[in-house]
């Protein structure tokens, strides 16, 4: 392939890889913008994110396998007209229930085209160029997530919020015409064209129905007849979904991919990095909002930290891969993260945001090496089925992260509910204990108790509600500790310091 031709392609593949994250964070700041243009409340406009969230969730397995079947290239221009035409119609539009609508086929779009990105990747450079395809792809996903809260800031406060989705628009042009011009079409060549149609729907309803359990648990509550039901259908069909993908010729998921270790043990960690990111990205956005009182923006601004981090770290685990193998690489990755989320648990009202960066930095660098597990999980596969692997890969980290937020969320609930009671418990005895106050004015403090802007409880409300989120931080630091056995086992070749490990 000509140079011209190389750079154009890769080109394509790397604005796919950077929009489809972009759009996952940069819409986030503009939420409630969108609730007040369209008379909404926060939580109904939180619905364009879950929409994103679950078409880009369902999407990604079946979007691998349909591109493996009929050609990566077009599935890829196909994802990207999707994708821009969407991003379009959720800026023309005014009504909620369409930009709800537009946001599930923009998913749908980013989930078509982010599987595709590794297997046309290997098809420019080779798979011995699978590190190099890997840590560009990795660093420009790191480098989208944390553009988007600053990129989003920016346009609501120049333009509208409908910019942050017609800012789409060229961008997938110009992918489009550099994908149809450069790139060469890349199939399966050991997968027939059938499509086991059943064995998709399947697959659909049980991951629409875990990630939507998972990601509206906490507002519909984990008790309610809707997320215990959706909870059911999701076990019966992927029961089903099994027992037909044994028996049938041509099935949907290659289920005996997952007899390579390294490709599930790779997936089993890249999971548990999807669910280590809530512990940043959600728990402490929450911290920096209620306790330092920081702007959305703001706070986006400080997590930042961890994006850049990461670019950096994707490259240079690449490099420690070629040194000392992937085994090695992946578990001293997901250890840093959760040594990086050891340190959010000391955090309190008195932490310096310098603190903080350097340990968004420490965690960066460790999800940069994380990444590594992607190389790791085809490394042992045919070339072939890079593509259905890559779709797996990311399903799992997509899921890992819904599980994160839903964990964590429902824990931090349980403990800003006990925060608050001793936050009004801890108040009430100081205000009681004072003996030289009339009882007219106890009364009155004992009145305002709720009210976080008074003197007398401001401490005390940092103090508990520092606890909450530390409490937090330990569930999920203990998670990831007891996950990070599955990085042993990325490879088949073991160091003699790993032997000892084992």
């Amino acid at each position: 392939m000509k140079k011209s031709k190389v750079i154009l392609g890769f080109t394509a593949l790397i604005i796919g890889c950077f929009l489809g994250v972009l759009d996952s964070t940069i819409v986030n700041i503009a939420l409630p913008d969108i609730a007040t243009y369209l008379g909404k409340s926060i939580n109904d406009v939180s619905w364009v994110t879950t929409a994103y969230l679950l078409s880009f969730s369902v999407f990604l397995i079946i979007g691998s396998k349909i591109a493996d079947q009929f050609g990566r290239k077009k599935i890829l221009i196909i994802g990207l007209f999707i994708f821009g035409l969407s991003s379009l119609l959720c800026g023309v539009g005014n009504s909620f229930i369409f930009l709800i609508i537009m946001r599930f086929f923009q998913g749908i779009g980013a989930a078509i085209v982010t599987p595709v990105v590794l297997p046309l990747g290997l098809e420019i450079f080779g798979k011995e160029k699978r590190g190099f395809v890997i840590a560009v792809s990795g660093g420009i996903t790191a480098l989208a997530a944390a553009a988007g809260p600053p990129m989003g800031g920016i346009i609501i406060q120049y333009l509208n919020w409908k910019y942050i989705f017609y800012v789409n628009v060229p961008m997938t042009i110009i992918a489009i015409v550099f994908a149809a011009l450069s790139l060469n079409e890349s199939y399966d060549t050991t997968v027939s064209k059938k499509v086991d149609v059943l064995g998709a729907i399947l697959l659909m309803i049980s991951i629409f129905c875990l990630v939507f359990s998972l990601l509206k648990g906490n507002d519909y509550g984990w008790q309610s007849k809707t997320i215990v039901s959706l909870f059911c259908i999701c076990i019966l069909s992927i029961i089903t979904f099994l027992i037909i993908e044994v028996k049938t010729k041509e099935p949907m998921l290659p289920l005996n991919l997952f007899k390579e270790s390294t490709f599930t043990a790779s997936c089993i960690l890249y999971m548990s990095a999807g669910f280590a990111t809530a512990s940043p990205l959600l728990l402490l956005n929450f911290y920096l909002e209620e306790v330092f009182n920081y702007s959305p923006l703001k706070s986006g601004l400080v997590l930042m930290t961890l994006s850049l981090a990461s670019v950096l770290g994707i490259p240079l685990g690449s490099i420690l891969v070629k040194k000392i193998g992937s085994r090695l690489v992946n578990f001293s990755g997901i250890l840093i993260v959760g040594v990086g989320t050891v340190l959010l648990s000391q955090i309190d009202i008195n932490t310096s945001i310098t603190s903080m960066r350097i340990t968004l930095v420490i965690m960066g660098i460790g999800f940069g090496f994380s990444v590594q597990s992607i190389a790791s999980s085809i490394k042992y596969l045919p070339v072939e089925k890079s593509g259905i692997a890559s779709g797996i890969i990311n399903a799992a980290r997509q899921i890992g992260m819904c599980i994160g937020i839903a964990v964590l969320v429902s824990i931090l609930n349980s403990n800003v509910t006990n925060a608050t009671n001793n936050i009004k418990k801890d108040v009430t005895t100081q205000i009681n204990s004072q003996a030289n106050l009339q009882p007219i004015i106890k009364g009155k403090m004992l009145n305002k108790i709720n009210n976080p802007n008074q003197d007398v409880i401001r401490d005390i409300k940092n103090k508990e509600l520092s606890k909450a989120f530390d409490n937090t931080f330990v569930v999920s630091y203990t998670i990831v500790f007891l996950l990070s056995i599955c990085a042993l086992f990325t490879d088949r070749k073991q160091t003699d310091i790993e032997k000892l490990i084992v």
